[in-house]
């Protein structure tokens, strides 16, 4: 039977264990020294403090959530033998390497992740050698075993986590488990220039007083890449500490494959109802549902139908009850037809967001808790000036802009025009599912 120690790096005991039950049932149980610890905190709004084990449903879909999509993860499972389905048995092998702050690791064995010095703990990348990363990102090639104990998110796929110094990216010395700051990605061929357009939708977010992880754009050998720093991050006296989050699948229960309503199954769905009870369980709820109606209308706007219950967060910074995360992944993929343009989850009754009417607003407001006069209000008072300010005239200049300029002045108009309602509508032209302006 696989056992598992479950840790968090910022306590230097277990916060529990992940077992393997002889049925082949997962069942996580916090040990009674995490319970009994004053800042103790669930790690998962799925798996609440307790004394009893947590079921293998919600364990299962809790810590599969954790484990990377790649090529590397695929390889393992097929070199050991490992059953995909058996949770336990691959973070036997890859839990010491989780992107956050816990891992999950043999029974007995010490912690792996620790606080990083940013004068000692990190290995300076030469230009060189970080244009040789992008070179092999960009191909799909493996990189792990010519990078020092890189990040877990590296392996065969386009991103690399690094640490960013007063002289440049670094990575973690091997055998100090530093954390890393930032996130470097190159994106995939699905939409052209991916790199500048997320960058600048994070620009936008910042500029609406969303609150969103920065990210920018660059060019390294000749590649264009994202660079993005971490949310879960905190710097403190010239020491890097994680910090625990969770995505919205995590906090619901959910498995990756249910991740949009579309895929959902019964009353295991992402939606506008699930997603209230979340916000309802995080440290200021009214000013989450604030802010996450505020984003949900920014990616409508700017085209980004990819916001899934794996593209939000909630971030355990401040004690036991965590505050919405800020946005990231920013992509206005309506941009493309290469891509599904289905709602990540349901506006009202809608689906695409060309389907939507006025009363689906209203609903998924009131969904969310903004009823009858709260709903009306809040749409003229709060999302009308945020959609005008994404209408206004910010085009930094060139035809990749236009492109993005043109869909989210498209995107306001409309919705501007529904939050108007039928006795006030104003004449803007209409617009086809790519948010390109039909014919007159």
């Amino acid at each position: 039977m696989t056992v598992l120690d479950v840790r968090l790096e910022q306590f230097p005991f277990p916060v529990g264990t992940l077992a393997e039950t002889p049925e082949g049932n997962l069942a996580f149980q916090y040990s009674s020294e995490y319970l009994s610890d004053e800042a103790a905190y669930p790690i998962s709004l799925s798996l609440p403090l307790g004394e009893a084990p947590c079921d293998d449903q919600r364990t299962r879909n809790f810590f599969q959530n954790l484990l990377p999509e790649n090529d590397q993860l695929r390889d393992l499972i097929e070199k050991e033998g490992i059953d995909k389905g058996d949770i336990a048995k691959i973070l036997s092998h890859v839990g010491a390497d989780l992107s956050g702050a816990l891992s999950c690791l043999p029974e007995g064995d010490p912690p792996v992740k620790n606080p990083g010095d940013l004068a000692k703990d990190y290995e300076p990348l030469s230009q060189e050698r970080l244009e040789w990363i992008v070179d092999r990102l960009l191909a799909e090639q493996p990189i792990r075993a010519e990078v020092e104990e890189p990040s877990p998110v590296a392996g065969v796929q386009r991103k690399i986590a690094l640490c960013q110094t007063e002289d440049g990216f670094a990575v973690p010395r091997k055998g100090t488990g530093a954390p890393t700051t930032h996130i470097l990605k190159v994106p995939g061929p699905a939409l052209a220039r991916e790199a500048f357009y997320e960058a600048r939708c994070a620009d936008l977010a910042a500029w609406c007083g969303i609150e969103v992880a920065s990210s920018k754009s660059d060019w390294i050998a000749g590649i264009e890449v994202i660079i993005s720093e971490r949310f879960d991050r905190q710097i403190r006296d010239g020491l890097v500490y994680r910090v625990h989050q969770e995505d919205f699948a995590q906090a619901l229960g959910l498995p990756p494959r249910l991740k949009y309503e579309r895929e959902a199954r019964g009353q295991r769905r992402y939606d506008a109802k699930a997603i209230a009870e979340i916000l309802r369980q995080t440290s200021v709820p009214a000013r989450s549902v604030d802010a996450f109606i505020k984003a949900t209308f920014f990616n409508l706007a700017v085209g980004n139908t990819d916001n899934h219950a794996k593209n939000h967060a909630l971030l355990y910074d401040s004690g036991r009850v965590p505050r919405l995360a800020p946005l990231y992944d920013l992509v206005p993929i309506r941009i493309s037809d290469r891509y599904n343009h289905n709602l990540a989850f349901n506006i009202g009754s809608a689906q695409e967001f060309h389907d939507i009417t006025r009363a689906d607003l209203l609903q998924f407001l009131g969904a969310l808790g903004l009823t009858g006069t709260r709903g009306e209000r809040f749409l003229t008072r709060e999302i009308a000036p945020l959609l005008d300010r994404l209408r206004a005239d910010s085009n930094v200049g060139g035809d990749w802009e236009a492109r993005l300029t043109d869909l989210r002045r498209q995107s306001a108009n409309t919705l501007l025009d529904l939050i108007a309602g039928p006795k006030n509508r104003t004449d803007v032209p209409q617009t086809s599912k790519n948010g390109a302006a039909k014919d007159g």
